[in-house]
């Protein structure tokens, strides 16, 4: 026994420092029990789960703890839950909007630039733009025109902020036709991101018109390299483009940190 004992101090020295464990709440395990369950039976928008009291047997445990979960889930925007006497916790698909919005708080509490943003956004625009060949129809052509054309307007009109906004959405457009969701949702982010810190920083683009032609100018070469389906002229335009707009938004963040100390 002793030898047991001692062996067992022996073993327990050799444990990496102990830490305290999470205790994981009881409604965020029934929640993810529940992903699960959704997955696992490929249930889909409009179906449901069982009504809480089922829930409840299922899982053993409170009325509250089931509230609890399914309100996260339904903050998550995977449910919605129905009132009535037919009512209930339905599947709803999560909106891309939804996604983009829970990862655009996510990274407002981070200390971000434009090197953090165009690190990915000069990679993966050029793998939107070259996805999206031979895939736009003409009313994606005529909505990137129309955007061009707005573009134009603001840059008469000395309008920043809206120039650097529907810019954005010249790219927004592209991503519609992406048949690769991941690479979608991640470049719908980035321009989200982009407009973000571009607003934040208007003011301090001194080059405002300079910069506002190389974007009109980048993407009326984009849509001819589209409309021709030359994939290698496409990708080289948009790289172009895409290196450009670092150089300038870097620029405008070097300006915009001294516009600040300048404040102080």
């Amino acid at each position: 026994m002793e030898a047991e004992d001692a062996h067992g101090a022996q073993q327990a020295a050799e444990l990496p420092p102990g830490r305290r464990m999470r205790r994981i709440k009881l409604s965020d395990q029934v929640a993810e029990e529940l992903r699960r369950w959704i997955a696992r039976d490929n249930l889909g928008p409009k179906d449901r789960l069982p009504p809480e009291k089922v829930l409840m047997q299922h899982f053993g445990c409170s009325k509250g703890t089931i509230r609890e979960a399914l309100k996260a889930l339904e903050v998550e925007g995977l449910l919605v839950m129905q009132s009535g006497a037919n009512g209930g916790p339905e599947i709803q698909a999560t909106t891309t909007e939804t996604v983009i919005q829970q990862m655009r708080q996510y990274f407002h509490f981070q200390q971000l630039d434009f090197e953090d943003v165009y690190e990915l956004r000069k990679k993966l625009e050029v793998m939107l733009a070259e996805n999206v060949v031979g895939k736009l129809t003409e009313d994606h052509f005529r909505r990137l025109q129309a955007n061009i054309d707005t573009c134009i307007q603001a840059m008469r009109d000395d309008d920043r902020e809206a120039g650097r906004v529907v810019e954005v959405q010249f790219h927004d457009i592209l991503a519609e036709a992406c048949d690769n969701p991941i690479l979608d949702l991640m470049c719908r982010f980035l321009n989200v991101m982009v407009r973000d810190l571009v607003l934040r920083r208007t003011d301090s683009l001194r080059e405002h018109s300079a910069f506002g032609q190389q974007n009109i100018d980048a993407h009326i070469e984009l849509i001819e390299a589209l409309r021709r389906e030359d994939r290698d002229a496409v990708s080289a335009a948009m790289g172009r483009h895409m290196h450009c707009a670092e150089c300038s938004m870097k620029e405008l963040d070097a300006t915009f940190h001294l516009d600040l100390l300048s404040r102080q």
